[in-house]
């Protein structure tokens, strides 16, 4: 009977011992942990993108963490563009991330982040601009604006469209313009942008269609907006 009492008090005393010390034996052990990784990935939350990349270097090849490590230098470019895009700082935010590999995951979200900085940077630009530059400013606008999709930035477009439809007057200008306009209204499907590039060309028709060179781009273009508006 002693000896059963006493091989009992020994079980107790191990699994006593074992809870406190969070035993594996029960499955109650912590995940690893490394060092350089986890400095790696506070500097990187802090913004010091170089203190990280640094840590996280130190990982070698034989620690299970290795992986882990190789794509968290990945997002660098990514995380270090989109605080300098939130911070208005356009031309940083596109070198940055310019830099980040087409097979990350990040990828197309970098290159949306890049067209909006383009963008804005080249809107400044417009403001600033002369005549000459404002056309080709105005193509280049368009042609990301027609990248991103949005329908904010579309309307933006048409109504860039109808300044320089209004402000340049030579023929060859005014084909390019309206060839741009077909091609907002092509490629995004928005009901407000293709309304509103209508309402447009309906409200001037009278000068397009005085212009006998213009007039088959613009009456096929309003024809293929009142199909796709039915």
């Amino acid at each position: 009977m002693k000896r059963n009492n006493k091989l009992r008090n020994f079980f107790v005393i191990i699994l006593i011992a074992g809870g406190v010390a969070g035993c594996s034996w029960f499955g109650g052990s912590s995940e690893p942990t490394n060092d350089s990784y986890e400095a790696g990935k506070k500097a990187l939350n802090e913004g010091n993108y170089e203190i990280a990349k640094s840590h996280f270097r130190e990982i070698t090849p034989s620690s299970p963490f290795y992986s882990q490590a190789v794509w968290m230098i990945q997002k660098v470019p990514f995380k270090k563009g989109v605080a300098a895009f939130e911070q208005k700082k356009y031309q940083l935010a596109v070198v940055a991330l310019s830099k980040v590999p087409l097979h990350s995951p990040d990828y197309a979200e970098a290159q949306r982040y890049i067209n909006l900085a383009n963008y804005t940077m080249l809107q400044e630009q417009f403001q600033q601009s002369t005549d000459k530059d404002r056309f080709i400013l105005i193509q280049e606008l368009v042609n990301i604006s027609n990248e991103l999709g949005d329908s904010k930035i579309l309307l933006e477009s048409v109504e860039l469209i109808k300044t320089g439809l209004e402000k340049f007057t030579s023929t060859k200008q005014t084909m390019d313009l309206i060839n741009l306009l077909g091609s907002v209204v092509a490629l995004n499907k928005e009901p407000e942008v293709q309304q509103k590039a209508l309402n447009y060309l309906l409200t001037d028709f009278e000068k397009f269609y005085d212009q006998t060179e213009v007039r088959p781009q613009v009456l096929q273009l309003i024809g293929t907006l009142k199909m796709e508006l039915l």
